[in-house]
């Protein structure tokens, strides 16, 4: 089965030579889209070994997306961003992904890495990237920004029974993990604001449109604007609040975003809950759509705290520490790995010293003593463990 591996690019000189040497060894064919770099990415692009294109730019992803496809020749595609680099250790499992005969596409795992110094740090995330090339040369994609399959697409692989599965196929990227800047987030704003006039009322997106309006924390139009949009989504979800699952993935964001800003203890420029949703209802269904949720589990651990239920805390830190050790976890947002290991045994045992469970305490800091990140702060712990028994003594409680 022959392979396309297919990037839409713009001003990405530093890296898209390296992303394209990675997949060499594979690709019967690399196809780069580009948009109008002005840094000599394309003549890069095609000294490493790609075939260069050009696409016009029309504010739309998507509409890029499917200019790149119409390119390629593979019977699978493997889409990449320049940023990323297809680990040698997966070109075995990549092999065996084209020989599947029944499925329609793979999720690849994406290893994001913030600091390149700890790739150990590196928080792994799970995309649909591989995935086969329509014969009759259909567009695949919708959406100006964060573009996904359409849904006929989505439809038609479900009739045909054809499965999405998973895959050991690793692409590592290099992320930052600074604040965007602000001419990027008014970017995406123009974007989002496009599609959904384009598409209107699509929860998915107005989740995120709401979340990059807040982003621009210093227009107050964008922060109205942010306000209603998230109050439009809310009550989208609460429509469907008793069913067994979320109507989008998205959700997520919403969630957590109405849990953080239901904290008790923040001052005025804390979020309201936007529309039908309390912090209960959040944190309810929180708990029941996405069980696996760092991102989302870490803030209900926080707030729970925050509102002196350590035990709910705890049972929440728990579980964090259990989907770490055994990978279980969602990987459908990127998220801080420090959430699945030690934060989370950090701040356990702060809910037992709390809880006056001060040998379960212990314990937990005791793992940390040596940690270049959290030893500090654990053996101060140990400090007020240690104090407090000692106060126990003098009390003469046993």
């Amino acid at each position: 089965m022959s392979l396309t591996v297919c990037f839409l690019t713009r001003n990405e000189a530093g890296t898209i030579e390296r992303a394209i040497r990675s997949v060499l060894p594979v690709a019967d064919q690399v196809i780069v889209a580009d948009t109008g770099s002005a840094d000599g990415t394309a003549e890069a692009a095609a000294r490493a070994g790609a075939t260069v294109v050009s696409f016009t730019w029309g504010d739309d992803f998507a509409a890029g997306r499917n200019f790149t496809l119409r390119h390629a020749s593979g019977e699978w595609v493997l889409w990449m961003q320049a940023n990323e680099e297809l680990l040698p250790a997966s070109h075995d499992a990549l092999r065996a992904c084209l020989g599947s005969v029944d499925a329609f596409g793979f999720f690849v795992r994406v290893r994001n890495v913030a600091d390149p110094s700890r790739p150990e740090q590196a928080a792994e995330t799970a995309d649909l990237r591989l995935f086969r090339r329509p014969a009759d040369g259909q567009d695949l994609f919708v959406g100006r920004l964060h573009p996904h399959f359409r849904p006929e697409v989505v439809s038609a692989v479900a009739a045909r029974g054809q499965p999405v599965l998973r895959s050991d196929v690793v692409l590592r990227a290099d992320v930052d993990r600074g604040a965007p800047a602000e001419s990027k987030l008014r970017f995406n704003a123009r974007l989002l604001e496009l599609e959904l006039h384009d598409r209107p009322g699509q929860l998915h997106y107005l989740i995120e449109y709401a979340r990059v309006l807040r982003l621009l924390k210093d227009d107050p139009d964008a922060q109205a604007k942010a306000r209603a949009t998230l109050a439009e989504a809310a009550a989208v979800v609460a429509q469907h609040r008793h069913a067994p699952s979320p109507p989008s993935f998205k959700v997520q964001v919403l969630l957590n975003d109405i849990l953080a800003g239901s904290d008790s203890g923040a001052g005025a420029g804390a979020n309201p809950s936007p529309g039908p949703l309390s912090y209960d209802d959040a944190r309810d269904l929180a708990l029941r759509w996405f069980p696996s949720s760092p991102n989302l589990l870490w803030t209900v651990a926080e707030q729970s705290f925050k509102r002196h239920d350590y035990a709910g805390a705890a049972e929440v830190l728990q579980r964090l520490l259990h989907l770490g050790r055994t990978g279980t976890y969602d990987r459908s947002h990127r998220f801080d790995p420090r959430v699945l290991g030690e934060d989370a045994l950090l701040n356990l045992g702060a809910c037992y010293l709390q809880r006056g469970r001060l040998d379960e305490a212990e314990a937990c800091f005791v793992q940390l003593a040596t940690s270049p990140l959290r030893g500090r702060q654990a053996n101060e712990l140990l400090g007020t463990v240690q104090n407090r028994r000692k106060n126990a003594e003098n009390r003469g409680v046993k």
